[in-house]
């Protein structure tokens, strides 16, 4: 029986595991990404954190702006270890054993696909939502990663012309407007113009989060409900042209800001009716993933791992 390590980069945490063949966590931690100064600092950390007590066969990294041909990072917009960063080859280096590199939202697809809710599915999309956006799409039953490797940035879709500036380097990307800061930026901005009276302005706007706005939009809050109403609308206006162009059985949830559950769901559903063709609509669901709990991540990139070297995940 075989244990591989699986390694989910964030922009804000970093998330690994040692997973069994049955999708068993035998372990599991996470460290700071702004604490982390390299990959090599990183794959130092993970090995010593790991010791001699876990033995692994292989391991899976899932990364932002991960080239699954050349197994490299390359330009990551929230990650600062420079812009081509040979994952595998220093990974391997570290650790000798086999490594292999898939972008992170495609890890989360492959964590729905091998042990989630979309085992029996062949045309579904997972979108992760955290301090940046992702897509991972599997079509016809298997993962597109495209010409170049570089399929399913979907954080960096230009939503609004002119719009804010992003890291990637261009104006108004889904990310600046969807993600954590995204999110933060259009609470301030509404606060600004607010005539007083919000759960918000009691926050200091350094401990301004997602989690905080969503909390006082289930409680009613005027500029609350405001923002969140915008970030569905965003959403859903990215998801109707997944639904458009590839037809999906499903679209999935996953990473941290969907942990806002029902209220994103529901809000993200009631716009998504205007968008989307008549032909088309109510026949793909939005979910919220069943594996957001259990790190799908982790456990995508360790399925890419056994998927990679011939074995079953």
């Amino acid at each position: 029986m075989s244990n591989i390590l699986g390694i989910d980069i964030g922009g804000t945490n970093i998330c690994y595991g040692v997973v069994a063949e049955d999708g068993e966590f035998l372990y599991q931690n996470s460290i700071k990404t702004s604490t982390v100064a390299s990959a090599e600092d990183l794959a130092a950390q993970i090995k010593k954190d790991l010791g001699k007590k876990h033995q692994v066969s292989g391991i899976g990294i899932g990364a932002p702006s991960a080239n699954e041909i050349s197994q490299s990072i390359e330009h990551a917009p929230n990650l600062e270890w420079g812009d081509i960063v040979p994952l595998k080859a220093i990974f391997e280096e570290e650790f000798d054993i086999d490594t292999y590199v898939v972008n992170d939202a495609n890890a989360a697809a492959m964590g729905e696909k091998f042990y989630g809710e979309a085992q029996e599915m062949d045309n579904f999309v997972v979108i992760t939502l955290g301090t940046g956006i992702g897509m991972g799409s599997y079509v016809n039953g298997n993962l597109i990663i495209g010409a170049n490797g570089l399929a399913g940035e979907l954080g960096h879709t230009v939503v609004r012309r002119n719009g804010r500036e992003c890291n990637c380097g261009k104006f108004g990307c889904l990310e600046t407007y969807i993600a954590k800061n995204g999110i933060v930026k259009t609470a301030k901005e509404k606060l600004e113009f607010s005539s007083g009276g919000s759960m918000l302005q009691s926050i200091s706007p350094s401990n301004l989060s997602p989690a905080e706005i969503f909390k006082s939009a289930r409680r009613e809050d005027p500029v609350s409900l405001e923002v969140v109403d915008t970030v569905t609308r965003d959403l859903a206006f990215a998801i109707s042209y997944l639904i458009n162009i590839l037809d999906p059985e499903c679209v999935f949830l996953s990473g941290g800001i969907s942990k806002n559950g029902n209220l994103l769901k529901r809000k993200t559903e009631k716009h998504l009716k205007s968008f989307v063709l008549p032909n088309l609509r109510d026949k793909a669901s939005v979910k919220i993933s069943s594996l957001n709990d259990k790190n799908s991540g982790i456990l995508g990139a360790a399925a890419a791992s056994r998927n990679k070297s011939g074995a079953t995940a």
